[in-house]
């Protein structure tokens, strides 16, 4: 609550992202040696072996009563804990979802997105101060990039709409979500492919890794744990 009322009178996406990567920077309960080792719960939780919750997922809707259908509702989704990942805008009405992030696993598959995200916030886990810059340098340009972006595909998916061409207007925002997707998915790519360099060389710092090495045991994730 106190992130959302330092940030309440100009509430955006944006702004909603940042809250729910909080890990109460700046505060007396600021996790001492990194965000996967806190003692107070904060909006992006981290998993451990005595916390019955954590971040699965993370979610910022976009609600425009004022837009028509095709553009009342923005979903950006983020796969796993979301200091870890990046957000990705999905419309509700007309779209649909690329094939690769529609479909899921309960073990690790190399070829699935969604894995592909919740290894990234593993191999964060890992050394989240050595590794966690280099996963944001990479998506807060993407985000910037889809919400300005954002900005001009709608300007013109409306114009389609006001103009009586729904199909234009959905499929430019086919284009847009494809073109956010297939983006992305390179960029969790490279990252899996780079931070276990990253590692190598700074080491892993982290308390619980004989908790994740059962449990990445059992899915199948591949980790260059120690």
């Amino acid at each position: 609550m106190s992130c959302l009322r330092r940030d309440f009178s100009h509430v955006t996406p944006a702004s909603m992202m940042a809250i729910s990567r909080s890990h109460l920077e700046g505060t007396f309960m600021e996790p001492r040696w990194g965000a996967p080792e806190a003692f107070w719960p904060t909006p992006c939780m981290h998993d451990t072996p005595q916390s019955g919750y954590h971040s699965a997922a993370s979610f910022v809707v976009q609600l425009r009563a004022e837009m028509p259908p095709l553009l009342r509702q923005v979903y950006w989704a983020s796969f796993s804990n979301p200091c870890c990942n990046v957000f990705k805008p999905f419309y509700l009405h007309g779209t649909t979802i690329p094939r690769a992030y529609a479909a899921g696993t309960s073990t690790y598959s190399a070829d699935s997105p969604w894995w592909w995200a919740n290894r990234l916030k593993l191999l964060c886990d890992l050394n989240y101060r050595a590794v966690n810059p280099s996963v944001r340098n990479v998506f807060d340009q993407t985000e910037r990039w889809e919400i300005d972006r954002q900005q001009s595909v709608e300007a013109e998916a409306l114009g389609d709409v006001k103009a009586g061409r729904d199909a234009d207007a959905v499929a430019l925002l086919q284009k847009f979500t494809d073109e956010n997707c297939a983006r992305v998915g390179k960029e969790y790519q490279t990252l899996n492919q780079t931070l276990p360099e990253t590692l190598s060389t700074a080491g892993v710092n982290y308390l619980y890794t004989d908790y994740l090495k059962d449990w990445t045991s059992q899915k199948g994730v591949p980790l260059p744990l120690p």
